[in-house]
């Protein structure tokens, strides 16, 4: 009699046993998919190269700012990108959004550099891995770039009054000193960020339904850098020169170092 007690307690427990683990294999898988899918959430962090490209042209003032997204322990999708770029001189602002990703491959064709862009859109980074974010932001509504362009075509008039009687070197110093000339140039300083100074860079990423993640960083406009690119604001204005003599345009895209700003 006490032997049978005995094996009907150890069968009741071996049921009990066998009842916990057959829960906790559903459990476990359970509550392993509610903490990933409901609990746990991504983190994305920012890594530029180090570099950031301003340009001054027909679209006014821009830049291209090339780095890699990483997101930890969960994918993400990012949304969107924007960047706002504070002049620490007179703390004027410029705000620009995502406009198209930047191929990091460089196709060489008979010695001329190809680099393909493409329309942006979201994108998905998988969990702890990095993807590539290449991007030239621009202003989206494009205010300035629409000036620009008008102001280059009021100049057509005048450049053909010009060159019937000029070589490209005549008609260029002759242009220059017209009073057109020095008219759309002034109305176009008001588009030129790019002046000597330091800058402030923050880089905002929007990913997954809600989330929003500024990377702060700074930069500096040397008076080189700040040269060349006015030369492209003169490079804008004597663009329709260039075409009727079918001259090359000279535009220069200064290549400068960006550093983590401390908060």
């Amino acid at each position: 009699m006490e032997t049978t007690d005995i094996m009907t307690k150890y069968e009741t427990a071996s049921v009990i046993i066998s009842i916990i683990a057959v829960v906790l294999s559903i459990l476990i898988p359970l509550a392993r998919w509610v903490w990933n899918r409901f609990i746990m959430k991504a983190k994305v962090n920012y890594y530029p190269t180090g570099q950031v490209i301003p340009y001054f042209n027909h679209s006014g003032s821009y830049l291209r700012l090339y780095g890699v997204l990483e997101s930890e322990r969960k994918a993400a999708t990012i949304r969107k990108m924007r960047v706002e770029i504070t002049r620490q001189l007179d703390e004027h602002k410029l705000k620009l959004t995502w406009s198209c990703f930047i191929s990091p491959v460089n196709q060489s064709i008979v010695g001329n550099s190809i680099q393909t862009n493409e329309i942006v859109h979201p994108f998905r980074v998988e969990a702890d891995s990095v993807a590539c974010a290449f991007i030239e932001y621009s202003d989206p509504s494009d205010s300035s770039g629409i000036k620009i362009r008008k102001i280059c075509d009021d100049l057509l008039p005048s450049i053909q009054q010009i060159i019937p009687e000029h070589s490209y070197e005549q008609a260029r110093v002759v242009f220059f000193k017209s009073p057109e000339y020095i008219e759309a140039k002034n109305n176009l300083l008001s588009d030129f960020f790019w002046e000597i100074g330091k800058y402030s860079l923050d880089v905002f990423v929007e990913y997954g339904k809600q989330k929003n993640k500024r990377f702060s960083y700074e930069f500096a406009v040397s008076p080189q850098n700040s040269i060349d690119l006015r030369n492209d604001l003169d490079e804008v204005l004597i663009s329709q020169l260039k075409m009727q003599y079918q001259k090359s345009f000279g535009f220069k895209y200064p290549t400068i170092e960006i550093s983590e700003r401390k908060a």
